[in-house]
């Protein structure tokens, strides 16, 4: 029997690699004889970059830049000297601040920007920028800001932008030049820049947005929008995806060009994921919390959708899942096993998650 185990992360417990690795130990605990197919996963959420790393053999780099709220910090991103791959959690990410810190009008993506702009000095021609884990809601302009673009006011004093005053800013100055290093974003989510589907009423709220500032940062978000398409041309308002980490891709394709994909897509070429599935002939893989969302675009709902495509089976190991009988039963999912099954509580299951992935893994077959 050939089995795929195909894991996403289970977010503030264990990386997919290591997840990938429990379940594959506890399989082998009852029968050595199983070949098993390890492949961590992502889909451009935090945690990507990681993974690319050891995929391609990556070099770390630590520099000096700024966290979402301007203080002092060393970060890291990888390079093959040709290409930056670097994590906007990095820097600009929600885990940089504890929960009593989290101030979504106040930070920036400045910090990524310093990042980005340190790969460019060091000769890289191509960055990779992943969206995941954000903390802010400033369209980007933190970046654009650091790689060149003025935003000025109505008495032409420049702005540091931030969520909070997205509203103040009057003009947009062209940027200096970047070269001819192209930005690549990869990308987990498809809500828009704006509106109720937009980044301020989906994800302000989880970085400490009340609903009066999520409506001031939902009305910023439309003003860069329409100072972009005055400055650039480009109208970046239905963009799929734009509102990802905080309207960070739909500001840096209308500054920038950038181009943007699935994460999943970007690491399923990488990985060679389909041809493994195809030559599998059960495939395993989960994630932290399976939910409705897990089968809209997330390493689970993607996976889920090539095994549909192949014919083949998906067990889904989960750290919990909120699927109800009817949405499991219409998903296609085999079976599910989740973490929370086995543990006491939410306590037991995080700080024991690779002792229960060996317990469901050595249960399986």
């Amino acid at each position: 029997m050939n089995i795929l185990i195909a894991s996403d992360k289970f977010k503030g417990s264990l990386s997919a690699q290591a997840v990938c690795q429990s379940i594959a130990e506890g399989i082998h605990l009852k029968n050595e004889n199983i070949e098993l197919i390890i492949q961590p996963m992502a889909d451009g959420g935090d945690g990507t970059m990681q993974l690319l790393k050891e995929l391609l053999g990556l070099e770390v780099i630590t520099a000096n830049t700024v966290d979402p709220l301007g203080r002092a910090i060393s970060a890291n991103y990888y390079s093959d000297g040709i290409t930056a791959y670097i994590e906007l959690a990095e820097a600009s990410g929600i885990t940089r601040l504890r929960t009593d810190e989290l101030n979504v009008l106040d930070a920036t993506t400045i910090g990524t920007g310093v990042l980005i702009d340190d790969a460019i000095r060091n000769g890289c021609k191509e960055i990779v920028l992943g969206l995941g884990g954000s903390c802010t809601n400033d369209a980007g302009l933190g970046i654009a800001h650091i790689l060149g673009y003025k935003f000025l006011d109505k008495t032409n004093s420049e702005i540091i932008p931030c969520g909070a005053n997205l509203l103040e800013i009057e003009r947009i100055t062209a940027k200096q030049s970047i070269g001819t290093c192209k930005l690549t974003l990869l990308c987990d989510v498809k809500n828009p820049l704006y509106g109720m589907n937009g980044a301020a009423f989906v994800y302000a709220r989880q970085k400490g947005a009340d609903d009066m500032q999520i409506e001031y940062l939902d009305k910023g978000l439309r003003h860069v929008s329409d100072l972009i398409l005055d400055t650039c041309g480009l109208d970046i308002s239905h963009i799929e995806g734009g509102g990802a980490a905080g309207g960070i891709a739909a500001g840096l394709i209308g500054l920038f060009q950038a181009k943007s994909l699935s994460g999943f897509d970007y690491l399923k070429e990488i990985t060679g994921l389909e041809e493994k599935i195809r030559n599998a002939d059960i495939v395993l893989s989960g994630e932290g919390k399976l939910d409705r969302q897990s089968l809209q675009g997330k390493v689970v709902g993607q996976i889920l959708e090539l095994c549909n495509d192949l014919g083949k089976n998906l067990i889904v190991i989960a750290g919990d899942s909120d699927l109800d009988d009817k949405e499991f039963i219409d998903s296609g999912i085999a079976e599910i096993y989740t973490v929370m099954d086995k543990a006491k509580d939410l306590t037991d299951a995080m700080t024991n998650t690779d002792k229960y992935l060996k317990m469901i893994g050595f249960e399986l077959f």
